[in-house]
């Protein structure tokens, strides 16, 4: 009976049914991105980049950035284990979710870059549009966008007044309220204001089968977050605009995200070494997940200045914050083996300038100049009290194990880069541009490891009564990054319906200092001083070919590419045992690898009322060289993460005229072929191909003014992996993270006025 009431009223979370007016005229909304740092139609700009506006993301039914992996060809973006953000554009990106590491597809909010992987994973709450940028964006955004950008624009101020509330419910108890209000604040219209409000909850999607589980708290993995956004619009002058946003975010529920078993285990532990995989995948057994919070929150101010007809300034200035605690259970069983604690603290500062000229001619061009600054202090360790092999299962030497340790770290970064557009003729566009990036990063770390004694404090490191770091690891260690990444293209229009272009664009995202070290070899001092050295900056050089078309009088779009991307010191994360049996970790410059694939996406209004859309990415991701820790090149064993080769979506949405309001009808299915999600490729967190099937159902009132639907997502309750951890050779267990299971959700929005 609660499934059943369950299924009857369910929701499609943030996702109103706004309709595209592709749907009232028979001609595609058009799409004003700003991929290039100034406003054109998607369609003109010689780029691959996905546009997905709000009438979109409500028709494929977007919670948050994580559901646009199914609409995006060649994208994989999931939640990590420490609320990050894992994105792969073209098989480039970054696992790992210390702050150390530093991701590789940038995530931009309100043209602000969000400096830490946690935070990034952006819940879909008053949006205008997402922009997706495939490749490189070593020009205008420069750090750390070796694979791509994501752009989330937050929906503005309006000069018409209105408020308007959504609410919803669903399965896994499941609810959201939300509440916009928009409108002038003064009576000449000169300042206006929008404040958007909700609150999201549902219990964890899996199962907590541990004895010692809170009654009635059962669940794993819930979510109760509270989100706020104020944004302030002052127009003194036709010229001149301020922008004043904050922003506000906490997810603080019960449990954390514990991944299931994969693989026997852990086996060097007496009392779980005959533990076999977990069966049901939202069926887990953890001790450790009682701690998971995560606060972010901002303010930035856009000043923008028209200074002559020509001549635009733009200065864009944000402060932002994080703070992230979490308990998890990576070893997956009700015994404290493998507990993990974050407890992390991040503020950021950035600035940047903008000179534009455009004086509607053959020149286009913007320069302008970026400062970041970031203090991330990050306490972390591994929580342990069962007796652990430390031979590697010969059953010789046992005894539990703690580690504690904390990571100051301060990145410094400065960047100047212009861009310049030059049409030879009104059809042939010629665009060259370069930056140049200097960054400084300094890492304080201390750690320290301890065999039967318990760590609660980094203070401890005195050392500690039997530490297997006798001298206490203190380093303070600090180092330059610079580089100049150039861009060059051309582009061709034919008769103001169809482009071809090429690119070739550089990226970099510079290198640093492995925030583990001390957990491979610890006791070696002169292991310690190896691996205190700095990694690598990654270098991805990108050759993009591509087609854009707007045809059958406007009801038909499409856009498809073809790219080559040679990526070079590849920063990879990965986990194993050290010679005496101890954990270790294994960050690196691993080699290099080259990615190529195909890309296409088409939207078509074929009849009136009726919208299809498709796309389709291919990838082929190989490694030309990886030299693992044991010095050995097995480039030719391993496949990267996150690539598969095929990714697509076919969907399609019908709206009927009622006479009162509309019927809608929506779906869509998505298909992701087989792929790791482990850097060690272990069996069993590979991902066989699946499909993903999306149904809604809804009215709405032919004014908009109030709309209703019932949306399900993962119709076939598909089970597929997200994330994971080869933790088999210490202490030997295999865990991964599943996707969300089949949910489903009744949503009502009323607009008051």
């Amino acid at each position: 009976m609660k499934k059943i009431l369950g299924f009857l009223f369910s929701v499609s979370f943030f996702s109103p049914p706004v309709t595209s007016v592709a749907l009232a005229d028979g001609l595609l909304e058009e799409v004003v991105v700003t991929a290039r740092k100034r406003e054109e139609s998607i369609m003109d700009a010689p780029l691959s980049v996905s546009a997905l506006s709000a009438s979109e993301l409500a028709r494929f039914q977007v919670d948050d950035l994580g559901d646009i992996q199914n609409i995006v060809p060649n994208l994989s973006l999931n939640m990590g284990d420490a609320a990050n953000a894992i994105i792969y554009i073209r098989g480039v990106g970054q696992r790992d979710s210390l702050s150390f590491a530093d991701p590789g597809v940038g995530v931009y909010l309100d043209d602000v870059y969000m400096g830490r992987a946690q935070g990034s994973f952006l819940d879909v709450i008053d949006v205008e549009r997402i922009e997706v940028l495939r490749g490189p964006q070593g020009t205008l955004y420069g750090r750390n966008t070796i694979g791509g950008a994501i752009k989330y624009v937050s929906a503005g101020p309006t000069d018409t007044p209105f408020l308007e509330g959504e609410a919803s419910i669903g399965n896994y108890s499941e609810y959201m309220l939300k509440a916009t209000w928009s409108g002038p604040l003064s009576a000449d219209g000169s300042l206006l204001g929008r404040l958007s409000l909700a609150h999201v909850a549902h219990d964890g999607y899996n199962d907590n089968t541990f004895a010692g589980a809170v009654a009635g708290n059962g669940t794993d993995g819930d979510k109760r977050t509270f989100a706020g956004r104020l944004h302030l619009q002052y127009l003194p002058t036709d010229d001149l605009s301020f922008d004043l946003t904050l922003d506000r975010s906490v997810n603080d529920p019960e449990r954390s995200i514990t991944p299931a078993r994969v693989t026997p285990g852990p086996t060097l532990v007496q009392n779980t070494a005959g533990y076999q995989a977990t069966g049901d995948p939202f069926e887990i057994e953890a001790d450790f997940n009682d701690v998971e919070r995560l606060k972010v929150e901002g303010i930035g101010l856009t000043v923008d200045y028209q200074a002559a007809d020509a001549v635009s300034l733009k200065s864009i200035t944000s402060f932002r914050q994080l703070e992230h605690e979490t308990n998890i259970d990576l070893d997956g069983t009700g015994f404290n083996i493998f507990g993990v604690f974050v407890d992390q603290d991040q503020e950021q500062f950035s600035q940047e300038l903008q000179l534009s000229y455009d004086a509607g001619g053959a020149l286009k061009a913007l320069a302008g100049a970026y400062y970041f600054s970031e203090d991330d202090i990050t306490p972390d360790g591994i929580n342990n009290s069962e007796p652990v092999d430390f031979t590697g299962g010969a059953g010789l030497f046992f005894s539990p194990y703690e580690t504690v340790s904390e990571n100051d770290q301060s990145v410094e970064a400065v960047a100047v880069f212009g861009e310049a557009s030059w049409f030879i003729t009104a059809a042939l566009e010629l665009t060259v541009g370069a930056r140049y990036t200097h960054e400084s990063k300094e890492l304080k770390r201390r750690a320290c490891q301890a065999l039967g004694a318990p760590l609660s404090s980094i203070d401890e490191c005195n050392p500690p009564l039997n530490s297997t770091n006798p001298f206490a690891l203190n380093l303070d260690l600090n180092e330059d990054f610079s580089k100049v990444t150039p861009k060059a293209g051309i582009s061709y229009r034919f008769n103001d319906v169809s482009m071809a272009y090429f690119t070739y664009a550089r990226g970099f995202k510079s290198g640093g200092f492995d925030g583990r070290i001390g957990y491979n070899g610890a006791s070696d001092g002169g292991a310690v001083n190896t691996q205190a050295l700095p990694y690598n900056p990654e270098i991805a050089d990108t050759y993009e070919i591509g087609w854009k078309s707007s045809l059958a009088d406007g009801r038909l779009r499409l856009s498809a590419a073809a790219f080559y991307n040679d990526y070079q010191d590849l920063q990879l994360s990965s986990f194993s045992a050290t010679s005496t049996g101890g954990f270790a970790t294994v960050f690196t410059n691993a080699g290099k690898a080259e990615n190529w694939g195909l890309e296409a996406e088409l939207l078509a209004n074929p009849a009136p009322n009726f919208l299809v859309s498709l796309n389709v990415g291919y990838l082929e991701a190989e490694y030309k060289e990886f030299i693992n820790s044991a010095n050995q090149n097995v480039s030719d064993a391993l496949t990267p993460i996150n690539s598969p080769e095929l990714t697509g979506n076919l969907g399609f949405q019908y709206r009927h005229p009622l006479g009162f309001a509309y019927l809608l009808l929506g779906a869509d299915i998505s298909y992701r072929s087989d792929y790791f999600v482990d850097i060690n490729n272990l069996e069993a967190l590979w991902q066989d191909d699946f499909t993903l099937v999306n149904a809604s159902i809804g009215l709405e009132a032919e004014n908009g003014k109030w709309d209703v639907s019932f949306g399900v997502k993962n119709l076939t309750d598909e089970e597929y992996i997200t994330h994971g951890f080869d933790l088999t050779a210490f202490p030997g267990v295999g865990l991964a993270y599943y996707g969300q299971p089949l949910t489903y959700r009744f949503q009502a929005r009323y607009r008051f006025f």
